[in-house]
């Protein structure tokens, strides 16, 4: 998505669907994300748009874009958060470390 715009669409979204909380904008707003992620790019630059999410404190946003790209959406509180990994490569890796420690006590 063009920078530009980025941010009015990160408005409208949060107006679509946080401000006006009935059955035919939620429809609406949901339209609208998908159009903005299938046909204008919206995820194309995930630190712009996290940037933008912070600024506008529109943190709510994450879980809505979750529902068309997991994986953006795990892109993105990676980004909020300025960690480098997501919390299912942090468990992961506790898990493996874990394992690793036990092994050791093994050897000894």
């Amino acid at each position: 998505m063009k920078p530009e715009i980025l941010s009015k669409a990160i408005e409208t979204l949060t107006g679509l669907f946080f401000r006006n909380n009935n059955e035919g904008t939620d429809f609406l707003a949901k339209r609208t994300l998908d159009h903005y992620i299938n046909d204008l790019d919206l995820l194309g630059d995930i630190k712009s748009v996290a940037v933008e999410i912070d600024r506008q404190r529109a943190y709510a946003l994450v879980a809505k874009v979750r529902f068309f790209d997991a994986r953006a959406a795990d892109e993105i509180e990676v980004a909020l958060c300025g960690l480098e990994f997501t919390d299912a490569e942090i468990i992961a890796s506790d898990i493996v470390f874990e394992e690793w420690k036990k092994s050791q006590n093994h050897c000894q």
